[in-house]
């Protein structure tokens, strides 16, 4: 028994062929991927079991990422690790200044890397730990889970820990009851699989034994052509596909689309109360052109510049036939209702909690340190409930919005200017700076917070580089620093420093120009390198931007349109 076991333990894979390490290069590095997203139709007793699932998954989860951190403060208060974490720190501070001995510092940074992984390993701060723990609890005690689904939430709690460690994470987060665990797949053929019933000609997921049909909207040809995608060339013809991009990969040509499966996840989403199922497939290769209900294609592409000064809540566009200054992440006057709508139950939470639990609280109104006992009443629930809801709804509806917003700037152009953003820089509190001296009141620490909260500017540079590369455009970053949009004049070619209260802009012939726009029209008249406004050009441009800007303002003022720290008073 003992030798079968060792034999076992030293039995070597068959090494890959050299088709398949092509194949491998190519979907590693060659080949993007994109996420669709449809809805499953489960049944009462599928909802039941998922559940169960879904709660062993949390506590193992939890118990995993619980023990890591426990480990983890052990190995902290060592004095070794202090003593390496603070030399690694230096030696990484001095390698920034790049000194005549960055050889040997960079030697010595190699060593002090392998001596804080050796820590780690005895300490059992490892994925390697946290995988086999996560093993030993589902033999032990959830044998209802399958493997993959529970390697899943180890690495979940192992990214936690990364975070932690590497990162600026502070505390881990445990997942409550209340919380919805995500069903996450690894491969496409194991645990969550997608398969198609050839008789009905109907897709359908299988997970654990259970079997969930797709719930496609009738009209929506973009799901329709995916799947369709999906069988015909995965399905059906997947190895053929495979040889043929294999020998145009060898002969320098482009790949052919495989719409092959990466992987497949089970999300579960609270709507309205109820607890609603989709499913997240991960597919190889671009995905379709969305198309209209008559067959044409819903977006054009348009080539040419665009200068987008992008702050926290709004957004100034100027191209050559577009100027516009718009609020982020707003479809319609219904944002502001619910913003509004999210302020007031939260104001009514907050009363509620302090009203049912008085001895929480010390008699300044901040809350006592240590254990407590909280008391929620039923209409706080209720609330709760409502109040999740209505954040669902903001995040949906910001999500359509930049995207749509996207969309358009891609209709313009096809290279987007725009000044580098430090977004978690803005939504950190300011340093305590004492006090004021004629009222003798703290300094307000508060900066941009809520405002990237409700219009999540960062989200809308990261889909607009994703979006923009995926069709074949370019969004530039410039620097702010060197650049100076908001300082420079082009007509008297000097930078002056101007504070952010002021939201207008006065060239030396006494024109007044919105600053936001005229920051984006600086971006828009940039060098070739990207370094500085080119004068030749903002004078070239001038005179068919002041046209449009004119446009622009007039039409925010007649349709009586609130742009948020634009300075357009709207009488």
């Amino acid at each position: 028994m003992n030798a079968a076991k060792e034999k076992k333990k030293t039995r070597k894979k068959n090494p890959p062929s050299e088709f398949k390490k092509v194949l491998n290069v190519i979907r590693s590095m060659h080949t993007p991927l994109h996420i669709i997203e449809v809805e499953l139709d489960v049944l009462l007793l599928q909802h039941y079991r998922m559940k169960r699932i879904g709660e062993h998954l949390r506590v193992i989860r939890n118990t995993v990422l619980g023990e890591l951190y426990k480990n983890y403060l052990q190995m902290a208060r060592t004095k070794k690790y202090y003593t390496l974490l603070k030399r690694y720190g230096w030696i990484s501070c001095e390698l920034t200044k790049t000194p005549d001995d960055a050889r040997l510092l960079e030697k010595e940074l190699t060593q002090l890397k392998e001596q804080l992984s050796e820590l780690r390993d005895s300490h059992n701060v490892t994925f390697d730990f946290a995988r086999k723990y996560g093993a030993r609890l589902r033999e032990k005690k959830f044998q209802l889970l399958d493997a993959v689904t529970v390697w899943s939430v180890c690495e979940m709690a192992w990214k936690t820990m990364e975070k932690i460690m590497f990162s600026d994470g502070e505390k881990p987060y445990f997942y409550k009851k209340s919380d919805l665990i995500t069903f996450q797949g690894k491969q496409a053929e194991r645990c969550i699989i997608l398969k198609h019933n050839k008789k009905t000609n109907e897709f359908y997921v299988s997970y654990h034994g259970m079997n969930f049909p797709l719930k496609i909207k009738q009209n929506d040809l973009f799901i329709t052509e995916t799947l369709s995608h999906i069988r015909n060339y995965y399905m059906v013809n997947g190895t053929e596909i495979d040889r043929i991009n294999v020998d145009r990969h060898l002969a320098g040509k482009p790949i052919l689309p495989t719409y092959r499966i990466h992987n497949n996840r089970i999300v579960r989403k609270e709507i309205r109360g109820k607890i609603r199922y989709f499913v997240q497939i991960t597919l190889e290769g671009n995905p379709v052109s969305k198309r209209k209900k008559d067959g044409s294609f819903r977006h054009t592409l348009g080539t040419g510049r665009i200068g987008g000064d992008i702050g926290t809540q709004s957004i100034g566009i100027v191209s050559k036939d577009q100027v516009f200054l718009k609020n982020l992440a707003e479809r319609s006057s219904n944002t502001f209702e619910t913003e509004r709508k999210i302020v007031n139950i939260q104001r009514y939470l907050d009363r509620s909690r302090r009203t049912t639990n008085p001895k929480n609280y010390n008699v300044d109104g901040t809350i006592k340190k240590g254990k407590k006992e909280w008391i929620f009443s039923k209409k706080y629930k209720k609330a709760q409930k409502k109040l999740r809801n209505l954040h669902r709804k903001a995040t949906e509806s910001r999500k359509y919005a930049h995207n749509e917003d996207i969309n358009r700037l891609r209709s313009v152009g096809d290279v987007l200017i725009i000044e580098t953003m430090n977004i978690k820089g803005l939504q950190k509190k300011a340093k305590n700076d004492g006090k004021i001296e004629k009222t003798g009141k703290w300094k307000r620490r508060k900066r941009f917070g809520k405002s990237i909260l409700r219009r999540s500017p960062g989200y809308f540079i990261q889909q607009a580089k994703y979006r923009f590369a995926l069709t074949g455009g370019k969004v530039s970053e410039i620097n702010t620093w060197t650049f100076k949009a908001s300082q420079y004049d082009h007509m008297s070619n000097t930078t002056t420093k101007k504070q952010l209260s002021r939201r207008w802009h006065v060239l030396p012939d006494g024109t007044k120009i919105q600053r936001d726009l005229y920051s984006a029209f600086l971006l828009y008249c940039s060098d070739n390198e990207g370094q500085k406004p080119d004068p030749e050009r903002c004078q070239i441009e001038f005179e068919n931007f002041l046209l449009l800007y004119n446009e622009c303002i007039q039409l925010i003022i007649n349709n009586r349109k609130v742009v948020l720290n634009s300075g357009i008073k709207i009488s």
